[in-house]
């Protein structure tokens, strides 16, 4: 916009010059056009910046990891004058990451119009993706004079991770030994005397032990107590949200919430039922969704992509201890890209028949070096461990053995 100002100047200068060498009227004209010309657009300008209004409209709100965004901006111009140069100002970044990112593009707009203006973005990770529309800049025909406008427009689009199922032959529910549950079946009775399913009509081949007396006398007609059956809840999924300062923010909660729930996505299609907890910064507690359907998996996704990373001053395990002291699991398992002795000493309190820690790391060198010292550490605490690599989770969980 500076050159174009320095050539108006230039060639005003210019006509001027003119219209005192040759004293003409009609270059005294043009001079006098040419310097009211700047006033006119301006006046033109403050019009249509007042009339012209955006917004920021989402197309989808959730999509999976890499997929295109479109991102629709509509513009309505109710003026009568055409617009030649609109400038949009679009920011966006992913809710696990302080980094924002700038995009921004011109476009053009007829008088007495409403148009759509898409966007299309992508994000290689996981996360909540910020998209704000900052503002648009309107200029007049020249580009003499711009006007900023700020809109206050903030969507949010959720992107999903990967899932990678496990082995059907590794995932099983005989190694998993049945706990006291305080969930019980909705679709069939069981043999649990605590809970009463049902209770019906006497037919041949049941229990005398059965019989509900008291209401068979009412009825007078035997009746029947159905008992309930527990649903095994004895797995604990917990998954460690700490990063270490020097690892990639992005690339490590990416990997570690596909590893964690590729391992729920697995443990769930082969009807195991388990808890699936971590901690929350911003709460200051520890979440924990007790997984059976689907819909309790993707409870748990969103609530992991509006969780946020915590320091390492943080004990997590000690966290959901001291919330749930009394419990015991027959299976733990532990995702984590941190590892440090006193996480592990924390961890081995929580009381489990089986323990697995899947460690996440960024660089397959590093990582066996690093997991010869955890696996030392893992291993005096019975503890089994598994490394995967942020550049490969769908190999390295795919060859995954569950305990």
């Amino acid at each position: 916009m500076l050159r174009t100002i320095l050539r108006y100047l230039s060639l005003l200068a210019a006509i001027g010059l003119l219209s005192i060498l040759y004293n003409e009227y009609y270059m005294s004209i043009i001079f006098l056009a040419l310097a009211a010309m700047p006033f006119l657009l301006f006046a033109h300008l403050s019009y249509v910046y007042g009339r012209v209004n955006a917004e920021l409209v989402s197309v989808v709100h959730v999509v999976a990891k890499g997929e295109m965004i479109p991102i629709s901006i509509q513009i309505k111009n109710p003026s009568i004058f055409p617009i030649s140069n609109l400038k949009i100002y679009l920011s966006y970044k992913n809710g696990f990451s302080p980094v924002c990112y700038k995009k921004d593009f011109t476009v053009s707009l007829d008088g007495r119009t409403k148009t759509s203006v898409i966007c299309n973005l992508m994000s290689e990770y996981t996360g909540n993706l910020e998209i704000s529309l900052k503002g648009i800049r309107i200029y007049d025909y020249l580009k003499l004079f711009s006007l900023k406008k700020k809109i206050q427009g903030v969507l949010k689009v959720a992107v999903l991770p990967n899932f990678y199922e496990l082995p059907e032959n590794e995932i099983s529910n005989n190694h998993m030994r049945m706990m006291e549950s305080d969930y019980y079946s909705q679709a069939k009775s069981g043999d649990d005397p605590s809970e009463v399913f049902a209770i019906r009509e006497y037919r041949e081949g049941d229990r005398p032990q059965r019989i509900h007396w008291k209401l068979s006398r009412k009825q007078d007609q035997l009746m029947i107590k159905e008992f309930s059956d527990p649903l095994n809840c004895s797995v604990l999924l917990f998954v460690n949200l700490n990063i270490p300062k020097e690892k990639d923010l992005l690339s490590f909660m990416d990997a570690i919430l596909e590893s964690a729930l590729s391992l729920s996505y697995s443990l769930l299609s082969k009807g195991q039922m388990h808890y699936f907890a971590w901690f929350d910064e911003g709460q200051g507690a520890c979440r924990r969704i007790r997984v059976g359907k689907e819909k309790d998996l993707f409870e748990a996704v969103d609530g992991l992509l509006q969780a946020k990373p915590y320091s390492e001053f943080t004990d997590a395990s000690l966290a959901y201890l001291a919330e749930h002291p009394n419990e015991q699991y027959t299976n733990l398992y532990y995702v984590t890209g941190a590892v440090s002795e006193q996480r592990l000493d924390s961890l081995a309190i929580i009381k489990a028949f089986r323990r697995q820690m899947i460690y996440v790391g960024d660089n397959e060198y590093e990582q066996e070096d690093k997991s010869d010292e955890i696996l030392q550490q893992s291993t005096a605490l019975g503890m089994e461990l598994w490394s995967i690599d942020t550049h490969n989770v769908k190999r390295d969980m795919e060859q995954l053995r569950l305990s």
